[in-house]
């Protein structure tokens, strides 16, 4: 989707999905586990107008049936609470009733990963079998803060940073956390042409690259393939280096 349609209005959007929900399904398109034709929210509309995501609500919904089956007493009603909380905190996570309105690709894709999450965790024995992310397999895992590359000028700032030295960042398909505490849902990741100044001279690194790391359309993190054992992260002013956790 181009810039010039960022501003679309996901609620607006609705209204024409749903309308064309019901001749998409005649074409035995993935349905999902509820009748497009009765839905109104915004959500039920990019769930419907999407058939990777249906498929997905389909396959959750059975997964949690499944599970409820071999749950009885508290068991049982702890996990419809559970499902109940998800399944009302979705359009919130992924921002699709939020103002201002976000790209629909942006929340179709954190409601994608969002179920894939939720689907997994329904369905541990089988969370080896989830599709990697294309392109970006590479970066995928755990990866260990070796060394500071480039430190703050702010002394308080700066040893901000030396306190996350040691520590282990998971990049993923699904819910990141960056080293400054920040959260994703759904984080996209981007390839772009060479990295900025504020990784320095990287000489040395003559096919580094910079990914982009963001989040519902907000930049979090700049990432530097360096070698596939070695990245650079950066996030603020600060520079990290990252080795490959094993």
């Amino acid at each position: 989707m181009t810039g010039a349609l960022k501003g679309f209005c996901l609620a607006c959007a609705a209204l024409l999905v749903l309308a064309t929900s019901a001749s998409a399904q005649e074409d035995d398109e993935a349905e999902p586990s509820f009748d497009c034709a009765a839905a109104t929210a915004p959500v039920e509309a990019l769930i419907c107008a999407d058939t990777g995501l249906a498929d997905l609500d389909r396959k959750l919904a059975q997964s949690y049936q499944a599970l409820l089956a071999t749950r009885v007493g508290e068991a049982q009603m702890l996990l419809r609470e559970e499902q109940r909380a998800w399944a009302e905190g979705r359009a919130a996570t992924c921002a699709v009733e939020g103002e201002p309105a976000i790209e629909i690709d942006d929340a179709t894709g954190c409601l994608i990963a969002l179920y894939r999450a939720r689907i997994a965790e329904l369905q541990p024995e089988q969370g080896g079998n989830a599709a990697p992310p294309s392109g970006y397999g590479w970066l995928m895992g755990d990866w260990n803060v070796a060394a500071i590359h480039k430190a703050p000028t702010d002394p308080r700032r700066a040893d901000t940073a030396r306190a996350q030295l040691g520590r282990t960042m998971r990049f993923a398909e699904g819910p990141i956390a960056t080293l400054g505490g920040a959260s994703c849902s759904f984080p996209r990741y981007s390839a772009e042409p060479a990295p900025g100044p504020q990784f320095g001279d990287l000489a040395d690194y003559p096919t580094a690259v910079t990914v982009r790391m963001s989040c519902v359309g907000i930049a979090m993190l700049d990432v530097v393939r360096l070698t596939d054992e070695k990245i650079l992260v950066g996030e603020g002013d600060a520079v990290f280096e990252l080795e490959r956790r094993r």
